[in-house]
């Protein structure tokens, strides 16, 4: 099963009777949408990449785009409306949920050849990810925290002495003109 059909398979969204479906746009949302319901949906990007995956199946006539500070029950109900009644957002679901679904091997058929070969091979050292080859700090990534650390360290001592040193220059300023004109 690949991500799409376990989905369905745990939330059971794949509701035939299912004409819209409303999601912020992130990956899951858009394959559950494409996979399970084969449905238009209308989507509200909040953040990340998200506004960059909805752009993408607007262009593709599957779905509406409504920002989320721009959202009315009349907006909301217009753009549902608009996929639910205008044809051509479920024909090009269908067509994307009959690409997208067309595999020569099924994905849980996959997961087992896979398996079954790592085992076949007993787990050979081409296998094995490389991060088994690195030591403890660069695993860590402590040596690229130290120096991220130090690089912040500099920049604000830096500026403190900065500040310091301007600070000094102004009060010692004010304290010369208070004595000269004491004189």
């Amino acid at each position: 099963m690949d991500l799409g059909q376990t989905l369905c398979k745990v939330r059971e969204s794949g509701h035939p009777l299912a004409k819209a479906f409303i999601t912020h746009g992130g990956s899951h949302g858009i394959y559950e949408g494409i996979v399970c319901n084969g449905v238009p949906t209308v989507m509200l990007p909040l953040f990340g990449d998200q506004a960059d995956n909805v752009q993408r199946m607007v262009e593709r006539g599957v779905a509406e785009s409504l920002t989320i500070a721009d959202v009315t029950t009349t907006t909301l109900l217009e753009a549902l409306n608009k996929v639910i009644y205008d044809k051509s957002y479920k024909a090009n679901m269908m067509k994307l949920s009959a690409v997208h679904n067309d595999r020569p091997i099924e994905p849980l058929d996959l997961a087992v050849f896979w398996t079954e070969f790592v085992m076949r091979h007993k787990g050979e050292e081409h296998l094995r990810p490389a991060a088994h080859e690195l030591n403890w700090i660069q695993y860590h990534s402590l040596d690229v925290i130290a120096l991220l650390t130090t690089i912040v360290l500099t920049v604000v001592l830096v500026t403190i002495k900065s500040c310091m040193f301007c600070l000094k220059k102004c009060t010692r300023n004010k304290t010369k003109q208070k004595k000269n004109k004491r004189e």
